[in-house]
């Protein structure tokens, strides 16, 4: 496998990810809209690059972690973009979570070019991130995938094959729509405790251990009841994660009624100016429609 890697999209997932990437002794060429976090990798070792077209000459593998789809095809084919500089038998790794659609479209295109093109979302926070120990789902040829397990083991405890183009992606669909569920019932529950004039914190502690618990209830429940909204992932990634889910469901006529008001109180949660900080601040959403009253009044 070669030592040879580019990384484009060095935000709150992606600059760890590079970090792992590079202490492990990777040649790592590194490219970002924003100039900081290039300057903050540079100084690691890591080679900046002015384009993806430049991060793809100088690579073999290259990891995008990306907003929206809409990044990623502009990335991948818009102009200076990768497909300006790939070569045949290079390996495109997308850990973006976006559109199925878009990456089987893109995957054929750069099939043409005898490129294999992966879609390998991730799932856990920054501090997983940063420990190696996120989970990945890839979808793709199974030989590449073969090809960049060794690559991966830096970055997840978990690597799993899902199957063909665009199964990485729908299986991190299944996880957004369980998480956002369990999301939404941690804020209720937390919501009802404060109301009940119970503490809540102690509630948290006693329902964490039985069958209510989830990721979210025992992480982002006591950071909702200590208004403590600093992101491991933004709320304006759930909204665009739900707002694909949504979009899938509804090219084939499935109902999924929970994550429909789930995704719902989220567009809410942006529109109240909480985009940048983290899900648990959908709390907020149900305080507010909760209003004022407090225990013990009428």
């Amino acid at each position: 496998m070669t030592d040879r890697i580019g990384f484009i999209g060095l935000g709150l997932m992606g600059r760890p990810m590079a970090r792992r990437l590079l202490a492990a002794g990777y040649k790592l060429t590194v490219h970002n809209r924003s100039r900081r976090p290039v300057e903050e990798l540079a100084s690691l070792g890591a080679r900046p690059a002015s384009s993806p077209k430049e991060v793809a000459r100088e690579s073999d593998v290259v990891f995008l972690m990306l907003p929206d789809s809409g990044d990623v095809e502009q990335v991948v084919l818009g102009r200076e973009g990768l497909v300006e500089g790939l070569r045949s038998g290079s390996i495109v790794i997308d850990c973006s979570t976006v559109s199925p659609a878009t990456e089987v479209a893109i995957a054929g295109r750069l099939k043409e070019m005898g490129v294999h093109y992966l879609d390998a979302p991730v799932t856990g926070s920054t501090p997983a991130a940063e420990s190696g120990t996120l989970t990945i789902m890839v979808g793709g040829d199974r030989e590449a995938f073969e090809r960049v397990v060794p690559v991966l083991r830096h970055l997840g405890s978990r690597i799993e094959y899902m199957g063909a183009s665009g199964s990485g992606q729908l299986t991190k669909l299944c996880n957004q729509i369980a998480v956002a569920g369990n999301l939404m019932a941690a804020a209720e529950a937390v919501l009802f405790a404060e109301r009940m004039g119970l503490d809540p914190s102690r509630v948290l502690e006693v329902i964490g251990g039985g069958a209510a618990s989830s990721w979210q209830l025992v992480n982002l429940g006591p950071k909702m009841v200590g208004r403590d909204y600093r992101p491991g992932f933004k709320a304006a990634h759930l909204k665009k994660d739900l707002r694909i889910v949504m979009e899938v469901a509804e090219s084939r006529s499935l109902p999924l009624p929970l994550t429909s008001l789930a995704w719902q109180m989220v567009r809410a949660l942006v529109s109240m100016g909480y985009a940048d900080q983290g899900t648990q601040s959908i709390i907020e959403v149900l305080r507010s429609l909760a209003g004022s009253h407090k225990p013990g009044t009428t």
